[in-house]
């Protein structure tokens, strides 16, 4: 299989995350307020459990890859979801100290972990899956 496939394949899977997340942030925004300071923190991980998912069911299907290949999935899932959420911000009119202050576990906000999961996922699943 040719590079260009595996990694618009690995694109192309990162894109179904995006409904989920949308989704994930309606729930957190009309349902999991309620629970005040924990909202935050809860749609997090919820999120981070919704990318595993994804890529435990997805990333297998990708055929002929090598170690590398889920590493630059790893890190092409990482630049995408930040450029996501960087376009999102300034989408809403927010700055970029705002976008930084995502990236604060201090006060809730789990976004690092979600970053980190993007990464994650598609090399933690070829492991699980012995892909590698």
């Amino acid at each position: 299989m040719s590079y260009i496939k595996k990694y618009l394949q690995a694109v192309l899977i990162w894109i179904l995350i995006i409904p989920l997340a949308i989704l994930n942030g309606g729930f957190r925004d009309y349902v999991l307020i309620g629970s005040g300071r924990l909202a935050l923190p809860i749609s997090g991980i919820i999120l981070c459990v919704c990318i595993f998912a994804v890529a435990l069911a997805l990333i297998p299907k990708i055929r002929g890859c090598k170690k590398r290949d889920y590493i630059i999935f790893g890190l092409m899932w990482f630049a995408l979801t930040n450029l996501f959420d960087l376009i999102m911000f300034l989408k809403q009119g927010k700055g970029f100290e705002e976008l930084l202050q995502a990236y604060n576990f201090m006060s809730g906000n789990l976004w690092i972990l979600v970053v980190l999961t993007a990464f994650l996922a598609p090399i933690v699943t070829a492991k699980v899956k012995k892909l590698m």
